[in-house]
């Protein structure tokens, strides 16, 4: 018979025992029963193959992630040492700074039954020893093999509800990246999650972490697997399937210095059940928690402590009343509609304009501009109670507007967009390459480092520019030659790099040196090209991966 490994914790220094007058508060379980499943996936990522046949022994898995009040009774009887900074705040660049924050005060957790976050892997796996040992039951992660096998439920299809992508009935089921994650992203924080592949189009009412259990459950009677925050597993990160496991039993060999993540979270699109993720063992952040499973044990008599029957009621009416307070928000208003455009070039200002919304509700409007063209909005005026607007400082760049109708609990999505003209960009002064006029695969992203000065962002993707990504711009030549371009970059080992195109032609292939790392960056030159005089379009063409580009700008080569 197999069993899970089961890691043994030698706690030092604090107290191990709970108070004769309070019992603990142990997880309600849910029996998987036991079955065999194809893990992987042939359509997601190489970490995710080979698909091969796992056989899982009966077990026994929480039907809810570990809350914040359950937490917190561990913490009380052990004086267990949290971390007390966390990846927790959203910004207009995304969950990108660890900042002050812990456990029981972040920005996102407001109620004892949201799950537990900003704790961590070894903290996860510290309560789970710390829970066995009080109650000689055995508590641990659940391996990653039995994570996907309860997600599955049964089921061969990619995701929850089939095969689709951003199906909006998943909202019926999980907490994922929705209207209501977008309504609260830009309310709290004035970030957006448009322009980063947008919301599903569907609404569960939370914007981030939900008190759990508010949702289906799945076949086997789990809650929240699907979403609302992504949990540990007892495995160690390996890059692909190659030598796993195939009896149920945790992976525990490979990159133990990373510990694997499965399931979504409001702050994604649902997840296939067979996407795997994973973190460093020392990070912490806010949308990461766990949820606790167990052997099944021979002649094992189920028997339920008055604090856990208690802790299921207070969580009953705890649902009770966010689901009241989630039926009387007042529905979204109806997106705008009729969005124009005109710009005065003269006086360098832009009027929007747009017809009135029809609901007696709506209290006023928002307009959005963007930061590039297709980039990411910033909200840059609200609670406008006519239908047009003046933008007295835009960019010089290309760049969208949009708009959103409010009432007293919501907004709308946004209207269609409108778009300024290209914008004509002088050789000789830097060209931020984020200010392009049309663009194909690019992912525009921040500079992380304090030591560049260049400013502006970055060209950028998993693992550096998108292969065959290219950024197009409208360039002014005064006076034809030669020119030899010099660009701003960031490149661990260098790069086969680009190509740049003129007018459609292909003029120079440039290499990029290698920097350091991609928060290294160095002014590079290179590329000697012939410009005629007037106007022309400059293509920038990635051949290769493993670089950023910063700005660029052409110098005259005189003779």
């Amino acid at each position: 018979m197999r069993k899970n490994t089961y890691i043994a914790l030698t706690f030092v220094g604090f107290s191990m025992s709970i108070s004769a007058t309070e019992t603990l508060i142990e997880p309600l379980m849910v029996t998987i029963p036991a079955g065999e499943f194809l893990m992987g996936s042939d359509s997601g990522g190489t970490n995710e193959l080979p698909i091969h046949n796992v056989k899982i022994e009966t077990f026994k898995l929480a039907k809810y992630e570990v809350t914040v009040k359950e937490f917190r009774q561990f913490v009380a009887a052990t004086g267990y040492k949290t971390p007390q900074e966390c990846y927790h705040q959203p910004t207009d660049k995304w969950l990108g700074k660890k900042i002050k924050g812990s456990w029981d005060n972040n920005a996102l957790t407001n109620n004892e039954f949201q799950p537990v976050v900003c704790i961590g892997a070894n903290a996860a796996t510290a309560y789970a020893g710390w829970l066995s040992q009080q109650t000689g039951k055995g508590y641990r992660l659940p391996t990653e093999a039995e994570w996907e096998y309860s997600a599955k439920a049964g089921s061969n299809t990619k995701y929850h509800l089939g095969d689709i992508t951003q199906d909006p009935r998943i909202c019926q089921y999980a907490n994922v990246r929705d209207q209501t994650a977008e309504q609260r992203a830009q309310l709290d924080f004035g970030a957006s999650y448009h322009g980063a592949k947008g919301v599903t189009e569907c609404d569960d009412k939370s914007g981030y972490a939900s008190i759990v259990g508010m949702y289906q459950p799945n076949a086997f009677g789990v809650y929240d697997l699907v979403g609302n925050i992504i949990e540990y597993v007892q495995d160690c990160k390996n890059d692909n399937y190659k030598g796993a496991p195939t009896d149920g039993s945790a992976w525990l060999t490979g990159d133990c210095e990373r510990r694997v993540l499965r399931g979504g979270s409001w702050h994604w699109h649902e997840f296939s059940s067979s996407q795997r993720s994973a973190m460093p063992l020392n990070f912490i952040g806010v949308i990461e928690g766990f949820r606790l499973a167990q052997d099944m044990a021979k002649n094992e008599t189920d028997t339920t402590s008055y604090s856990t029957i208690q802790f299921e009621k207070s969580l009953l009416n705890a649902q009770k009343e966010e689901r009241l307070r989630r039926k009387n928000i007042l529905p979204n208003p109806t997106k705008p509609t009729g969005l124009t455009l005109k710009q005065d070039n003269i006086n360098r200002s832009v009027k929007l304009s747009w017809q009135a919304n029809t609901e007696l509700n709506v209290t006023g409007y928002n307009v959005y501009r963007s930061v590039n063209f297709g980039g990411v909005y910033k909200k840059i005026a609200t609670g406008i109670n006519a239908t047009e607007f003046f933008d007295e400082t835009p960019p010089s760049h290309k760049h969208s507007y949009v708009v959103t109708a409010c009432n007293p609990d919501r907004f709308s999505q946004y209207s269609e967009l409108v778009t300024t003209v290209d914008a004509v960009n002088n050789i000789s002064d830097p060209i931020q390459a984020e200010f392009y006029n049309l663009m194909e695969g690019a992912v525009v992203g921040a500079i992380r480092t304090k030591e560049e000065k260049g400013g502006g962002l970055t060209l950028t993707g998993k693992g550096g520019i998108n292969k065959d990504s290219w950024t197009e711009y409208l360039i002014a030549v005064k006076s034809g030659g030669f020119y030899e371009l010099t660009y701003r970059i960031a490149s661990p080992d260098g790069s086969d790099g680009f190509q740049l195109l003129i007018d459609n032609k292909i003029e120079a292939t440039i290499a990029v040196p290698a920097t350091g790392g991609f928060r290294k960056w160095k002014t590079a030159s290179g590329g000697k090209i012939h410009l005629k005089a007037g106007k022309h379009t400059l293509r920038i063409k990635s051949i290769a991966g493993s670089w950023k580009l910063n700005w660029f700008s052409f110098k005259a080569i005189t003779r």
